[in-house]
């Protein structure tokens, strides 16, 4: 026959257990919201290729988020000289995920034709200008 204090101890153990396996005791779960929001940008360089027709490529580096952040795919837009990139991630709202960042470096094609001129690149909240000649 265990003693009652012993049973004590068993049962705390128990619970502790539980609470670090991801039992009843574990943090708030998830809320089901997603959030969609821009990755940090870190970098912006500009190329420009001496191709015909003239490409342009970005490279940008960056960090996506911790481990419950999924990168989205790229967005482009145009509107005459100005070119936007959109980088989004997805994550749930109150998730506990580990907190590694995940980095992002990647070099893009800018859509369409760029004929001599000035341009402005925007991605997400870094622009930078570049001329084409």
């Amino acid at each position: 026959m265990r003693s009652p204090r012993l049973a004590s101890v068993g049962c705390l153990l128990a619970l502790i257990a539980a609470g670090a396996c991801g039992g009843a005791v574990s943090p708030a779960r998830p809320d089901g919201t997603i959030v969609v929001e821009p990755i940090q940008i870190d970098s912006v360089t500009v190329s420009v290729a001496a191709l015909s027709p003239v490409r342009v490529f970005a490279r940008v580096t960056g960090v996506v988020g911790d481990g419950c952040a999924t990168l989205l795919p790229i967005e482009q837009r145009r509107a005459g000289p100005q070119v936007t990139v959109e980088i989004k991630r997805q994550r749930p709202r109150a998730a506990v995920c580990t907190q590694i960042a995940r980095l992002f470096d990647e070099t893009i094609a800018l859509d369409g034709e760029f004929p001599p001129g000035s341009y402005a690149l925007q991605v997400n909240a870094v622009t930078r200008r570049f001329v084409v000649e």
